[in-house]
């Protein structure tokens, strides 16, 4: 059987601008919105501001860190900042880009999408951004219709090869807590429908199917061990539909946070790695790493090594930690 090292992090706003007025184009920043534009900046040297350089240079040090082949991730603009993020930061730190890279615009109101940066080849991809409720059969909260999309931002399906065999991930990003966690919850729990009915709609068996759903989903069943109710991922993990990877591999609940709020400082595990009973059951013994070198101090429970440079609140990797483990498949083989 094949193994994979596999990762999500929420890069947290990985935007970029291109300033064309210090390159002495145009006197406006413009943003990147396709291919063609970003080749003209680099043939003229056009400076790109992704955020704070010190912050950005933190995230591709957090996300190289994990030395995953594939990671999925959250909260980026679009797919010409991902490739630009591949080659100029990620590739400084790991000797060489990932090279293969998959994004499709999303839901977000602020543009922040889910991507994939993959040095395996990824052999199929769907965006599920434009499932409406109705058309999954998804009972829609209060507020919205079902001709609402459900997906906030999206649920990417992809396919990864190796060793000539196939892998299926589902890259998700929740609804935030922004509003509050508990009048959100029922937004989050039919995004869990959704995925639930697209992965049925896939694998005509889901538990003897091997899949993996990860991201960051924004909600949480326990804080520290002790139980946080309601939360809305009860339709991927309540009738075991799914496993909670992080949950079965690290016995210390207090190890399990990716993400400190310091509103009421909060260390809660919002993303996560979910695998399919069938991976599951291939995977006995898999661990789980999170990653805080890039953490900012004030998330003081991290009392470890941190990358040079991190300050108290900025300059930081992102607001989350990314999660990587390494699994092995049998998968399905690859067309010949």
């Amino acid at each position: 059987m094949p193994d994979i090292r596999l990762a999500t992090f929420n890069c947290e706003n990985l935007m970029m601008r291109c300033d064309f007025a210090r390159s002495g184009l145009a006197n406006a920043r413009s943003r990147l919105t396709n291919v063609d534009d970003a080749l003209i900046a680099e043939q003229v040297d056009a400076v790109f501001d992704v955020l704070s350089e010190d912050d950005r240079t933190l995230t591709a040090q957090a996300l190289v860190a994990t030395h995953a082949e594939v990671c999925a991730l959250q909260e980026v603009e679009n797919l010409v900042t991902l490739t630009a993020f591949d080659n100029r930061y990620v590739s400084r730190w790991a000797g060489r880009p990932f090279g293969e890279r998959v994004l499709h615009e999303g839901n977000d109101s602020r543009g922040i999408d889910v991507g994939l940066l993959s040095s395996l080849p990824i052999v199929f991809q769907r965006s599920h951004a434009r499932a409406t409720f109705g058309r999954l059969g998804i009972h829609p909260p209060r507020g919205t219709s079902v001709n609402d999309y459900v997906f906030r931002r999206d649920c990417l399906e992809v396919d990864i090869e190796k060793d000539g065999r196939q892998l299926t991930l589902f890259i998700c990003h929740f609804k935030s807590m922004h509003g509050g966690r508990k009048r959100t919850v029922a937004v989050r729990e039919a995004e869990a429908q959704a995925v639930r009915r697209v992965i049925s709609q896939r694998f005509q068996n889901p538990a003897e199917a091997e899949w993996v759903i990860l991201g960051d989903f924004n909600d949480y069943w326990e804080v520290d061990g002790r139980p946080a109710r309601p939360h809305g991922l009860g339709p991927l993990v309540g009738d075991g539909f799914a496993v909670d990877l992080a949950s079965r591999a690290i016995a210390n609940p207090y190890e399990r946070w990716t993400h400190h709020y310091s509103g009421d400082d909060t260390y809660g595990a919002l993303d996560h790695i979910f695998l399919s009973p069938r991976l599951a059951a291939l995977n006995p013994a898999a661990s789980v790493e999170i990653v805080r070198a890039g953490s900012p101090y004030r998330a003081e429970r991290y009392d470890g090594i941190r990358f040079p440079g991190v300050g108290w609140v900025t300059p930081k990797a992102s607001d989350h930690c990314p999660m990587v483990t390494t699994l092995k498949f049998e998968g399905r083989l690859a067309a010949p």
